[in-house]
């Protein structure tokens, strides 16, 4: 009896061991996902100024694309990825439902009183009780046949839905690398463009004093030679602003999409 007492006891620890790991497991990847949701919540933009914008280097793609991993998006679907594998893991335990097992140990004192009384002798109570203790362990099978012919099925048709998880996952990353391949491309795009503006208004700025100070000193410049390079030095600035804006939100979509800090200050 002793024996079977031990050996229940390490079942039923093994059992209680392996369902706190699991446990385990599970609270980490769920504090995990928190942590990364609260630091996309918490995402504060950051602008860049123009000299900053000039000497800055953009780090590599791949680089990029690791970091997109913790994208939201991406989260989102590798959750509902790990809900079906776990649903899989369930649907191939489900033959466990045909076998039931049960077992019971109880313990204790059975006592009796035996109160006797004659005419010649009072009333007495007698007790007798012994400790006892008994074992019961039993099994059972039952299994429909239906359920049993069906279980292929559903394995199957679960491992499907798993597998379709997989491409979904493979869809959505592919589609957060195709937008930073354009975000990023389009920067460098920028980037040149600004070189070219700030260029342009340099110069700009450099022909409108030299005309307007022609003209202050009656050096024969026209009125309308000098209205045409204050339009063309305004046209210039308002094309050098235009890039400027567009930079800072192109640089503030790259980093919520890749979920990488780009702009440090």
């Amino acid at each position: 009896m002793k024996i079977k007492y031990i050996l229940l006891c390490i079942i039923l620890l093994g059992c209680f061991l392996e369902s706190t790991a699991q446990e385990r497991k599970r609270r980490k990847k769920d504090d995990d996902k928190i942590t990364i949701l609260r630091d996309t919540v918490n995402y504060k933009p950051v602008t860049l100024t123009t000299d900053e914008f000039r000497n800055y280097h953009l780090p590599p793609l791949e680089a990029l694309f690791e970091s997109a991993r913790n994208n939201p998006r991406l989260k989102a679907v590798e959750a509902a990825m790990q809900a079906s594998r776990a649903e899989l893991r369930t649907t191939r335990r489900d033959w466990l439902q045909y076998f039931s097992v049960r077992a019971g140990y109880t313990y204790g004192i059975l006592g009796t009183y035996t109160d006797t009384e004659t005419q010649y002798n009072p009333l007495t109570t007698v007790y007798s009780g012994a400790t006892q203790s008994s074992w019961s362990i039993g099994a059972n099978v039952n299994i429909p046949l239906n359920s049993l012919f069906n279980q292929s099925s559903k394995v199957r048709k679960q491992r499907e839905v798993y597998i379709q998880s997989q491409y979904e996952q493979e869809a959505v990353f592919n589609e957060i690398k195709n937008e930073i391949i354009e975000i990023y491309c389009n920067i460098q795009y920028q980037l040149k463009l600004l070189k070219i503006a700030t260029e342009s208004l340099t110069l700009y700025d450099a022909d409108y004093t030299s005309s307007e100070a022609d003209f202050i000193n009656n050096n024969q410049t026209q009125n309308r030679m000098l209205s045409d390079l204050k339009h063309s030095h305004q046209l210039a600035l308002t094309e050098y602003e235009n890039i400027i804006n567009t930079l800072n939100i192109l640089f503030l979509k790259l980093e919520i999409i890749s979920n990488t800090k780009i702009i440090t200050k």
